[in-house]
């Protein structure tokens, strides 16, 4: 049994699949919504993840022999100006996963993010040192140590720029295509590097990661470094639209509440080197999505 806290997020979307095609365990989803999903070997509580005493008496009710928790509060501003919840979901909740992973003896893979970085030095290793500069890196920065100092079996991954094929929550390329496509003028930041990731090089990570042997901290990202002007400009041009919407503004200028680093990205060697596998491009995350959307069409 594996259970997966936050099972309603884009990459619970993708891992779900893949742990059901790829082998034989039966799958815990925690989430705060119903899921659309009809598979006998698949339960689906609906719960408050923020509710210890029901978090803990749901797993163990499962016994799992694995915790995936994807969950998190992800918006960087709002993590500024809601800061309990930020640590409610941030800390809190990985604090009392790795209290209840510990109990019943399972492994805890917790995904973390760049941001735990303050972006003067990237792209960063496993072995670089964190220097969180907004609410949200400080918060996860702290989840990763109350994961690490609360199970000793447990794996944390860090990642960044999570995109892939359409699903209900809508990523960086998502956006940037819809504004193609409508031609509404949009402003993308020219001073913010990063490496994107593909949810399934992402999913299959996790995936690995948490039916092996192995603990500590990883690093998965793509190959591919650059801003997200460039990033957004290489969608236009992959799916032949007009870039011309597309205005460059500096991180200064949009004067958003959270302080943002500005040169991340994610050297995942370790990660690749021991899972011998090979983190996606820009192109050839971009190519799957657009297959994707033809199989879409052509189900339609």
């Amino acid at each position: 049994m594996i259970t997966i806290v936050g099972a309603g997020s884009t990459t619970g979307a993708a891992l779900i699949p893949m742990l059901l095609e790829e082998t034989d365990e039966d799958l815990q989803l925690l989430s705060s919504r119903e899921l659309a999903y009809n598979d006998q070997r698949i339960t689906c509580p609906v719960i408050n993840v923020r509710d210890k005493n029901l978090l803990k008496q749901t797993i163990m009710s499962a016994m799992p022999h694995t915790v995936i928790n994807l969950a998190a509060m992800t918006n960087v501003d709002k993590c500024e100006s809601d800061r309990q919840t930020a640590w409610d979901m941030n800390v809190t909740l990985v604090e009392n996963l790795a209290r209840i992973t510990r109990i019943i003896d399972a492994k805890l893979v917790h995904v973390s993010t760049d941001y735990v970085f303050d972006g003067t030095k990237g792209p960063y290793t496993e072995s670089s040192v964190p220097n969180p500069i907004s609410y949200y890196g400080k918060s996860k920065l702290a989840g990763e140590n109350v994961c690490l100092a609360g199970n000793t079996n447990s794996i944390i991954i860090r990642t960044n720029i999570i995109y892939g094929p359409p699903r209900e929550r809508p990523d960086f390329v998502r956006w940037v295509l819809d504004a193609l496509e409508s031609r509404t003028p949009i402003r993308v930041v020219d001073d913010q590097i990063g490496n994107p990731t593909y949810v399934d090089d992402l999913a299959e990570a996790i995936m690995r990661l948490g039916l092996s042997k192995r603990t500590g901290l990883y690093h998965v990202g793509g190959s591919d470094f650059l801003s997200r002007y460039d990033f957004a400009l290489r969608i236009a041009e992959f799916f032949k639209l007009d870039p011309s919407i597309i205005s460059r503004v500096t991180t200064a200028e949009l004067a958003q509440p959270a302080k943002r680093p500005l040169k991340l990205g994610l050297i995942s060697l370790k990660a690749e080197t021991d899972l011998r596998m090979r983190m996606r491009g820009i192109d050839s995350g971009l190519s799957s999505i657009r297959q994707y959307l033809v199989r879409n069409r052509l189900d339609q």
